[in-house]
């Protein structure tokens, strides 16, 4: 491989399996994945990175990564702590208790009519695509959330083109962010991106913004409360300059990808680790129908304290890690787990390698939910009583810990609840799938094709 574009492949790889540490093998605490920029492996570092604050401020500021050249960073990609601390106010609103109680019967819906499309379609011989349908009910449910736009993709059975195009910016995602970490290679690397690819990313930017102007004209008129309520209320006039407008389009897709993106994810993989972990599968499924005599029982607020589906969750999040970068950060010149790291150089934390590594989890590389039960439940082993749980942090810390953990959680407790309450599930046979072959990553995770049976369940007694 020496022509230039292998070469950007190999940068690429260089950025993200370092950071990932390739196989999940120790290579290091600390290791150089670009000219300036360090990956930190330990759980130290994360406090000191990211829970690093003086009057409330982060001093280990975001660095530009997720620029796509907008001319607004909105809110999760903004650099500026106080631009940022600024958004928040506006935005946080939104996640409080009562805003995601408010949001409660949306959700519902949404989960309700994913249930009715598996009763439909679920019990074939072929089954149906886990990775198709949990993209679909994540993005249905995240647009409408987030700005009243219905995809309807679950409805209509497939991809609409607004979904399409942004897992299609992928690739062109990674090229952007591994030129800034090589910028001799910036020059060349546009080259190797196929042209439709190029056009991927404004493409998505324009959908986005007419769906955004959509939403503005029908200010006051929405079936149910959305995320831009909290950001463009009534007695607030509606933004009218294009730098106004660009700024909401931005926090717009900001908390769309927000909502859709970790909680496919989770969902997807949920799913899959427990029909790959027969046991596991078995004592959530007789957990969730012992607890729960009628589907309409079932709700965030009856789920809160199910141990060993919060446990699944749990350990769904820890061996199938969100995030695509350890969140970089430029150092303000600071010690980081007993480095000094000077000013300027850029560093993060893998948290994939941090919950992958044997000094902090018993056999890292399999699923086990019951790592996190109490030691008082049934199902609760030994053999994990060491396991260093405290350094497990999916949500992150500090002044950018996620405002949306709180109704993900939700989402993700009721989606799972429902599903196996309704649904025996069956991967079909043939399906040699394994995380650590068939799972990838450029600026999006993608996964296999994986097909499931969904056998209904009729309850007696």
């Amino acid at each position: 491989m020496s022509s230039p574009s292998a070469t950007l492949y190999l940068a690429a790889s260089i950025c993200y399996t370092s950071i990932q540490l390739l196989n999940s093998q120790v290579l290091s605490d600390v290791v150089r994945v670009a000219p300036n920029e360090i990956v930190f492996s330990t759980p130290r570092a994360v406090q000191d990175i990211y829970n690093s604050v003086v009057k409330g401020q982060e001093t280990s500021v975001k660095t530009d990564l997720m620029d796509f050249g907008t001319g607004d960073l909105g809110l999760t990609w903004e650099t500026d702590p106080v631009k940022r601390r600024d958004v928040a106010r506006k935005v946080f609103p939104a996640f409080s208790s009562k805003a995601i109680k408010a949001k409660e019967p949306t959700v519902q819906m949404y989960i309700d009519l994913f249930v009715d499309k598996m009763r439909e379609l679920g019990d074939t011989t072929d089954g149906i695509d886990l990775y198709e349908w949990t993209n679909w009910f994540a993005a249905d449910m995240s647009a409408d959330l987030t700005y009243s736009r219905e995809l309807h993709q679950m409805r209509d059975g497939k991809y609409t083109e607004f979904l399409e195009t942004l897992l299609g910016t992928s690739f062109l995602g990674t090229v952007m962010q591994v030129s800034k970490r090589f910028p001799l290679l910036s020059p060349l690397s546009i080259l190797f991106v196929p042209p439709k690819v190029l056009r991927t990313l404004p493409t998505f930017f324009k959908m986005n913004s007419q769906e955004v102007q959509k939403r503005i004209d029908k200010r006051g008129d929405t079936v149910h409360p959305d995320f831009v309520d909290y950001m463009l209320p009534l007695d607030v006039p509606a933004p009218t300059t294009k730098k106004e407008k660009i700024h909401l389009e931005q926090v717009t897709m900001q908390l769309f990808l927000a909502g859709f993106d970790p909680v496919q994810i989770v969902l997807f993989s949920a799913v899959f680790f427990l029909l790959k972990t027969p046991d596991a599968y078995t004592a959530l499924v007789e957990e969730i129908r012992d607890t729960f005599r009628d589907y309409n029982d079932i709700t965030p607020d009856t789920l809160i304290h199910v141990k060993y589906l919060n446990a699944v969750i749990h350990e769904t999040l820890r061996t199938h890690v969100t995030t695509i970068s350890g969140m970089p950060r430029r150092s303000p010149g600071a010690t980081v787990a007993s480095v000094y790291v000077p000013k300027g150089v850029i560093c993060q934390v893998s948290n994939f390698n941090i919950c992958r590594n044997p000094r902090y989890f018993h056999d890292p590389l399999n699923f086990h939910p019951e790592r996190w039960l109490p030691p008082d439940h049934p199902r609760y082993d030994t053999k994990f009583s060491k396991d260093d749980l405290k350094c497990y942090l999916p949500f992150s810390i500090g002044p950018r810990l996620c405002t949306g953990r709180e109704i993900a959680w939700s989402q993700i407790r009721l989606f799972l609840a429902k599903m196996l309450w309704t649904f025996d599930l069956e991967m079909i046979r043939g399906q040699d799938k394994t995380f650590d072959k068939d799972f990838w990553v450029h600026a999006i995770w993608h996964r296999p094709e994986v097909r499931v049976r969904f056998l209904h369940r009729y309850r007696t007694g």
